[in-house]
């Protein structure tokens, strides 16, 4: 039902799929006079990965800022410096600066390898490292910058030690359409069935602990935390970055469900002015243990949990967009002039509505707008003629290519079917909003034209995944 509420109300959102029966007698209206089907025996996957990324690159296209996660492609112009102890520039660091047309980095993954300057790109960060959970908003074009301090033992020796600003222009964006956040739900079913636990810590491995840190024996602010996850040697879990390592190396080698107690010396330097030169002890209990990538190699064609992430990012993307696919590999004939019709009834309608609410919006502010004001100002120069007639002719074709889907797996989606169907999803809203619905009331706010290809849709999803061929098969 989760599965179908969510693709309904994806559907329902698009004016491509504004669509329904009115007096077009589809019962008995040989689809095949208006529409070619393309073969749906055999989907290559492959074909559809590509039109995920198809997609990705049409996000692009308008995207002028953004919050980069986990699974974000982006090209970029970097420019790296030298800084003193006064944090003045000095030189220009020539391996890390690639700030022409040419010599620009492209196809640069967010967190396919986890490193500080991914977490300066996603995260509000002045200096790589620091703590926050704010977000950085890039915009495409605008330089923003950030400094890194690198380790003393470091493998340039020029460079040990030293503090690095790093200049940053995004110039092209490629969304991950399914971040982390999306796809968690998914991933998190993956790992109840194919999880298995382990009972020494080694580097690579996703532990869980519950921590508390004293100093001279009392407990201070954000040193105390439970349920605590993180991969052995990609994580920070204490405030200083540079420390992170030799704290985690304290954990390898201890057990699951073991409860010991670990001592970090904080340097004078550190930042913090509780923590500055301070021994600090860590009294740990390890919860959890499992090695993710092992799993992974376990389980499925994949070798680490980027590629995993990014199969579930394309079959996430699979469920959502497969009858869209197969629009684009169909091919139109002709148009019901009937159904036609009554699409352009529902867009004229739409077009009303849309102009009469935010009428009503503008007046709750204090400003007056009449209804033809408001329609030029959403809809200049005609533009809502345009919009009814692009709309009605893709949302007719949509609805002709469903039924042609529908019939070709040879399934039945009856009047007592939709009928169910309506009445979950007046619970949902009644559930989501605190106030009744009833199935009329749905029927009333959408259409009945509209709900029924929804859920024809949606209907016609899951089987229809069954005919893709190279699907990978991911436990969960």
């Amino acid at each position: 039902m989760k599965k179908l509420l969510c693709l309904l109300l994806a559907v329902s959102m698009c004016a491509a799929l504004f669509t329904g029966c009115g007096k077009f007698d589809v019962e008995n209206a040989d689809i095949s006079d208006y529409v070619t089907l393309c073969d749906i025996s055999e989907i290559p996957y492959e074909n559809l990965k590509k039109a995920y990324e198809d997609y990705r690159e049409y996000l692009s296209e308008d995207l002028t800022s953004c919050a980069l996660s986990t699974g974000y492609t982006i090209d970029f112009f970097v420019k790296a410096e030298l800084l003193d102890a006064e944090g003045k520039v000095t030189e220009t660091v020539e391996k890390w600066t690639h700030n022409t047309e040419t010599d620009m980095v492209k196809g640069y993954d967010v967190c396919k390898n986890p490193t500080l300057f991914d977490e300066a790109l996603m995260y509000l960060a002045t200096e790589a490292g620091m703590q926050t959970t704010t977000g950085r908003t890039v915009e495409v074009g605008k330089d923003f910058s950030f400094t890194m301090k690198l380790k003393e033992d470091y493998e340039d020796s020029a460079l040990a030690g030293k503090n690095i600003k790093f200049t940053v222009n995004v110039k092209k964006v490629l969304p991950a359409v399914y971040p982390d956040s999306k796809i968690a739900e998914r991933l998190n079913d993956f790992f109840k069935v194919a999880k298995t636990t382990k009972e020494t810590v080694e580097k690579g491995d996703t532990i869980t602990i519950d921590y508390e840190g004293t100093i001279d024996g009392k407990s201070f602010d954000g040193g105390t935390g439970s349920n605590y996850a993180f991969v052995i040697g990609q994580s920070k879990l204490i405030r200083l970055f540079s420390l992170a390592e030799e704290f985690e190396t304290l954990l390898i080698g201890h057990s699951l469900n073991e409860k010991f107690d670990i001592t970090v010396k904080y340097p004078e330097d550190c930042g913090v002015e509780i923590l500055a030169g301070k021994e600090v002890v860590y009294s740990i209990k390890i919860k959890d243990l499992y090695n993710d990538t092992e799993i992974i190699q376990n389980t499925t064609d994949y070798e680490n949990m980027w590629e995993l992430k990014y199969a579930l990012r394309v079959e996430s993307y699979i469920f959502y967009a497969l009858t869209n696919y197969i629009e684009n590999q169909s091919e139109l004939i002709a148009y019901p002039e009937k159904l036609l019709k009554r699409f352009e009834k529902i867009f004229k309608n739409y077009v009303k509505r849309d102009v009469a609410e935010r009428v009503l919006e503008y007046a709750e502010s204090g400003y007056s707008y009449t209804k033809k004001e408001m329609k030029e100002i959403l809809y200049p120069d005609g533009a809502d003629l345009t919009y009814i007639k692009e709309g009605s002719e893709a949302a007719a074709y949509s609805y002709l290519i469903a039924v042609a889907i529908q019939r070709e797996l040879g399934l039945s989606y009856t009047e007592e079917d939709y009928k169910k169907d309506i009445q979950l999803i007046a619970e949902e809203y009644t559930n989501y909003y605190g106030e009744t619905y009833t199935a009329k009331d749905i029927e009333s706010l959408y259409g009945k034209e509209v709900l029924y290809t929804s859920f024809l849709v949606a209907f016609i999803t899951e089987p229809l995944i069954e005919n893709i061929t190279g699907m990978p098969e991911i436990p969960g």
